[in-house]
């Protein structure tokens, strides 16, 4: 499985998670066999023009993502991730990557209710 992150910096796993998906200087990308991290890569966020986000989905699309682990996100950004194959989850209480991951393999790190999105997007 392969969880994308949106970070502030390139720290890996010790990595304060970015606020907003699409304004998150990176995409931190960790890929998880039998609840084993196999590899973690960094890439730099490409940025997107404001507008239901359709181009940072695709930016997480383009990493190969199944998971999106965020705080927070804009109810039409869901509706595209969801229609290509993304599953969104919403962590607001793990602010470093490493405790997210942590929160997310143990089962504990729900997915997102369309009712908690964003109301700006």
């Amino acid at each position: 499985m392969i969880i994308v992150f949106p970070t502030m910096k390139e720290d890996g796993l010790s990595a304060k998670r970015g606020a907003h998906f699409g304004r998150a200087n990176f995409y931190t990308v960790v890929n998880v066999e039998e609840n084993i991290v196999k590899k973690i890569t960094i890439h730099k966020n490409p940025g997107h023009v404001t507008g239901a986000c359709a181009d940072a989905v695709t930016n997480i699309q383009s990493l190969g993502a199944d998971a999106l682990i965020v705080s927070g996100i804009g109810g039409e950004p869901l509706k595209k991730f969801l229609a290509v194959g993304i599953d969104v989850y919403f962590d607001d209480k793990n602010e470093v990557l490493e405790d997210s991951l942590r929160a997310f393999l143990a089962g504990n790190v729900a997915k997102i209710d369309p009712n908690h999105t964003c109301s700006h997007h």
